[in-house]
């Protein structure tokens, strides 16, 4: 799970990371210069794509790796929508943002979260609506839409949800493509929490499994067994395999959907607990580490507090693993390229406060970064 801000997710609340938060939209990722560029203002690595009061999340890359997709909440929107925006795949000036989910008017706060293009090309996202101000979503589905025209995407499940005999699923994380005519995702729980009376509200996610969801024909996404408390999942080499994480745990597990044979692709040990796994050819992504724990809360049951850690890269092949230099951020939500050779990722600063009681934090609001793979 996740902790996050009223400007991070739920309803269009903000905060860095997660759900419905409010991904900042910026009208360059630095600065305003009077003309577009394929550029980053600064190519020192880790290369800082995006730079935000608000919040940039979930990247994305394009089928044929032409750019990077992310949600991002533009401050000079009246209504506070989260859109859709598009960065040149090297970086540089923000070249698509997309903020009206159709009919519902500017009365309403809109978020667009965790979009992924298919290889063919449609849209998949998490949609929501709130009033403004408000601080949770009345109106949460899954979409798919033609291309990037979000406004006449199709609402292809409602969020909450619940499966035959399972706990009911309040959010979705890890949103991708299984095949054409299926979505796979890490169904779980979200929930608003503040830790004291005048405490930032927080929204707190966790996994609780693995999910399936048939665009042709599935009534309410079916559970993958074995899958319990999961915290991350990627395709892999073909719509038959999957990589996963469990809370808590250290091991990357590798499974045949149609055999469940399952095994243990990467086992980070010492380093810490692995999640938000992603997979490309040879190449495997995941944070590990850093701030992150599992406990069994009294009110929400086991859930995985999470604020980021560091992204290490194995060689699948190999099972060599080197960890990408954090420089002064903890990460989420790696993103590989479709040439496995850069990778994307959700960063957020870590703060020192200079005043009692002296405690480093973690920035609520994230950006995007870059990083060339090993």
């Amino acid at each position: 799970m996740v902790t996050r801000s009223p400007k991070d997710l739920r309803p269009l609340a903000v905060a860095g990371s997660v759900l419905l938060a409010f991904a900042c939209g910026h009208t360059d990722p630095f600065s305003t210069p009077p003309f577009t560029t394929d550029q980053p203002f600064d190519p020192t690595p880790p290369v800082q794509l995006t730079l935000n009061q608000a919040a940039d999340r979930s990247p994305s890359w394009l089928p044929d790796g032409s750019g990077i997709i992310y949600s991002s909440q533009p401050l000079d929107r009246p209504d506070g929508d989260v859109c859709l925006a598009e960065l040149p795949s090297t970086g540089g000036t923000q070249r698509r943002l997309i903020c009206d989910l159709s009919r519902l008017g500017s009365d309403t706060n809109n978020a667009i979260e965790s979009p992924v293009v298919a290889p063919e090309g449609r849209l998949a996202f998490l949609k929501a609506s709130s009033s403004i101000g408000g601080t949770n979503p009345f109106r949460e589905r899954l979409a798919v839409a033609p291309g990037f025209d979000v406004a006449n995407a199709t609402e292809v499940q409602a969020v909450p949800y619940t499966p035959p005999g399972e706990p009911t699923r309040s959010g979705v994380q890890a949103l991708r493509w299984l095949d054409p005519s299926h979505l796979i995702f890490v169904g779980g729980l979200a929930a608003l929490r503040r830790a004291c009376s005048l405490c930032a509200l927080d929204t707190i996610e966790t996994g609780l499994k693995i999910d399936i969801l048939d665009l042709e024909g599935g009534t309410v996404p079916s559970p993958l067994p074995g899958t319990d408390q999961a915290s991350g999942v990627s395709l892999g080499q073909s719509a038959d395999e999957i990589y996963f994480t469990l809370a808590g745990d250290t091991r990357v597990y590798r499974r045949a959907i149609s055999t469940g044979e399952t095994a243990v692709a990467h086992d980070f040990g010492a380093a810490g607990i692995a999640r938000d796994v992603h997979v490309v050819g040879a190449r495997l992504a995941a944070v590990v580490g850093g701030r992150v724990s599992f406990s069994v809360d009294p009110f929400l049951g086991p859930v995985q507090w999470d604020s980021g850690g560091v992204v290490h890269v194995v060689d699948l092949a190999t099972d060599a693993d080197v960890t990408l230099d954090p420089g002064n951020n903890l990460y989420r939500r790696p993103a590989l390229a479709p040439a496995g050779d850069r990778l994307a990722v959700e960063g957020h600063a870590l703060l020192i406060s200079t005043l009692p009681p002296f405690d480093t934090t973690v920035s609520r609001a994230g950006d995007l970064f870059l990083y060339t793979t090993p």
